[in-house]
């Protein structure tokens, strides 16, 4: 095959995501070309980009080749060739060879029954997804844990679409202005989330035919096909350009929906977010060394922040915009609040609905976000005889074990997850 090297080269930035540096397989370190396609899986995820001049089967060692890459005119035009148990390039001024693998050892490319597809905004849908990311407990960087069904994000099909994600002390919930004709939830694994969202990024937006003015094919909705296949599958398609195929995580979902507050709040304030993150910064270092607690306390219309650590103690008082309800007190991780805070410029919502549950908090056109308040021991106050609860303790699967009551919840079920709630 003869291809031109910027192109070679963009497909496999493309392909980059799921080709793993140290396979279980040695034939996925590599992409297979062939049939006017490139594909690369990790076996979570197969992204597949259309290839007009991928005509021979072959595998192409992805690490050796990119590498080489770097260093090859992209105006030039490489020439790909497969000699016996080696792949040649050759491109004006130079050439190279590799080994390489047996075709028939990649994974093979499966046809599988579509039980519903539909066409949904891949703008919505993709930033809801990256919205949701760092709240996956398995997201990139988290390690994994004992339930895999908190390593990836819950898809809610039917009218309307949902996106919702937690570790077991926060969770996310969106909900989108978009329908599936088929009600269905899926848990979607992070990895696999952050291949969409880097797919979406690379590829082009492809105007709709509809689209006679330029005004109109830029300001339109990038529309993605998605498409349940199998009976854990779950494949997008990139207009032309590539398709991403999912194998989603066995069991039934967190009940999230459950978990988010509804009626009125007992109290709600608006902040100034840049206001509301300098404090908590202000106090952050010694809130380290008292358990990563940063207490809030909303009284006549201000905000109090402070923290205690050690023989240490800071605060500092900002205005709010508005607050309604009852004056109320609250200690939350540093760490979360400081996650939601950053990049917001504008007002965010603060709001408690009861006083053991998650506070919630809204800014702009966002997730809502929910995170479980810590134990704290106030001044006034004489110490607490159960600790904080935990959304994990709410989190509970629809099968097998997990599906005790609210009532039966304990502190084991945080235990047996990550670090318990801190307590000071």
């Amino acid at each position: 095959m003869e291809i031109k090297v910027h192109k070679l080269k963009s497909t496999m930035e493309l392909l980059k995501p799921v080709v793993p540096k140290k396979p279980s397989v040695k034939a996925i370190a590599c992409i297979a070309l062939g049939n006017g396609k490139a594909i690369g899986t990790d076996l979570e995820t197969m992204v597949i980009a259309n290839l007009p001049e991928a005509k021979e089967e072959m595998l192409l060692p992805f690490a050796a080749v990119s590498e080489m890459l770097k260093y090859v005119s992209s105006m030039d035009t490489v020439k790909i060739e497969l000699k016996g148990k080696m792949v040649s390039l050759a491109w004006e001024g130079g050439s190279a060879s590799y080994p390489t693998e047996d075709y028939a050892n990649f994974p093979a490319l499966q046809d599988m029954q579509i039980r519903a597809d539909s066409q949904l905004d891949g703008d919505a849908l993709i930033a809801a997804m990256a919205d949701a990311l760092p709240y996956v407990a398995g997201a990139p960087g988290k390690g994994g844990t004992s339930r895999p069904v908190l390593e990836g994000e819950t898809l809610i099909l039917g009218n309307p679409v949902e996106v919702a994600a937690g570790d077991g002390f926060r969770m996310t919930h969106q909900v989108l202005g978009l329908s599936y004709p088929l009600e269905e939830k899926l848990i979607i694994p992070a990895h696999s989330v952050a291949v969409l969202e880097h797919i979406f990024q690379k590829t082009p937006r492809t105007p709709p035919s509809t689209a006679d003015t330029l005004v109109k094919a830029i300001t339109a909705k990038r529309m993605l096909r998605v498409s349940l296949m199998g009976e854990n599958k779950l494949r997008v398609d990139f207009g032309t350009s590539a398709s991403v195929i999912v194998n989603l995580i066995d069991g039934k979902p967190p009940e999230w929906l459950k978990l988010v507050p509804t009626g009125e709040p007992i109290m709600q304030s608006q902040i100034f977010a840049l206001h509301f993150e300098a404090a908590v910064k202000r106090v952050r270092d010694i809130a380290k060394e008292g358990s990563g607690i940063v207490r809030l306390e909303f009284i006549n219309g201000r905000l109090k922040v402070s923290a205690k650590g050690g023989d240490q103690e800071i605060s500092s008082t900002i205005d709010t915009m508005l607050t309604q309800g009852e004056s109320k007190r609250v200690g939350i991780n540093q760490s979360y609040l400081l996650d939601f805070l950053s990049g917001k410029q504008g007002i965010m919502t603060l709001s408690i609905y009861t006083d053991n549950g998650p506070v919630v908090f809204e800014y702009s056109k966002s997730p809502r976000v929910l995170i479980m308040p810590m134990q704290v021991q106030w001044a006034d106050t004489p110490p607490a005889e159960e600790p904080a609860a935990d959304i994990k303790e709410d989190v509970k699967s629809e099968s097998g074990d997990d599906t005790e009551s609210d009532s039966e919840n304990s502190a084991e079920t945080a235990e047996a997850e990550t670090e318990p709630v801190a307590e000071e």
